[in-house]
């Protein structure tokens, strides 16, 4: 986990394409400090979720899902 940068995208679920989460911000009304306060659910390099907002499509489950991870943000 870790928060935003500077260049970072991810492909929003219920979306098509891909999106810099600088532009899903703003299109969010983010503040400044909510940008900086937001953590990322990383694998490797890949953005999986963006916590208590909204997942990655690429990661989302389907028919050919054989296995599942629930995560829990407290907090």
């Amino acid at each position: 986990m870790r928060h935003w940068q500077e260049g970072d995208f991810f492909y929003p679920f219920g979306m098509s394409g891909r999106k810099k989460l600088s532009d899903y911000f703003s299109d969010h009304k983010y503040s400044l400090i909510d940008k900086k306060e937001a953590w990322l659910l990383l694998s490797g390099k890949e953005i999986i979720w963006l916590v208590n907002e909204r997942a990655d499509n690429r990661f989302k489950v389907t028919k050919n899902t054989r296995q599942v991870i629930r995560i829990e943000w407290i907090g």
